[in-house]
């Protein structure tokens, strides 16, 4: 809508910034109309468009903002909307063409060569002292060499407890700590025995 009347007045919408303009009183149609239910503007505040629409002037969709933070609010959507497109550039455009070089021939010519100058790093052997059983262990440097093996590893996380679970006795309904890998279901020695007993005759009396 190239033209709009507000209070007898008619505002011409700038091509360039999207603003409508009353040409006679050199005023924007949002500003105008936040005055005329308002009153003066206050120095150093601007006019904001709610929903970022400048052709919905009415007065709900106005709100009052100091200039810095009307300033910062607007710097703020426009990084968002540059980092949207960024994103959207590099799915549509980047990505796509980076995986086609990848396996191009001469993607695959670079993947050899960069290999063949980084492979006796990525293969070299280092000594390490096993962080469960004091052990050295000699093993690739991957960055996170910190056990001799597959046991130390797992009894390391079972004393340290990250696997720990609290769980409710069935016996007695006690609260009792335990790996949450193992299928213990009572809190105790005892209890345990008091459930099998327990089980043992409910399955008598069924029979019977």
């Amino acid at each position: 809508m190239k033209y709009v009347y507000f209070n007898g007045l008619k505002f011409t919408r700038d091509d360039k910034t999207g603003y409508y303009l009353n040409s006679t009183k050199r005023k924007r149609l949002h500003r105008y109309v936040w005055e005329y239910h308002n009153g003066p503007i206050p120095e150093g505040c601007h006019i904001h468009h709610l929903d970022h629409d400048k052709s919905n002037n009415d007065i709900t969709n106005l709100q009052l903002m100091k200039h810095g933070e009307h300033v910062t609010l607007h710097g703020l959507e426009r990084a968002k909307l540059q980092r949207k497109e960024i994103i959207r550039n590099l799915d549509e455009n980047a990505r796509p063409a980076a995986n086609k070089w990848h396996k191009s021939d001469e993607g695959r010519k670079w993947h050899k060569k960069h290999y063949e100058s980084t492979k006796e790093k990525l293969h070299q052997m280092k000594k390490f002292k096993c962080e469960e059983c004091g052990n050295e262990f000699e093993t690739q440097d991957i960055g996170v060499n910190r056990f001799c093996s597959n046991k130390c590893k797992s009894k390391w996380r079972r004393k340290s407890g990250l696997d720990d679970e609290i769980r409710e006795c069935v016996y007695c309904g006690k609260e009792f700590k335990v790996n949450k890998y193992r299928k213990t279901k009572t809190c105790s020695r005892s209890c345990t025995n008091r459930q099998r007993a327990k089980e043992r005759k409910d399955k008598i009396d069924k029979i019977s």
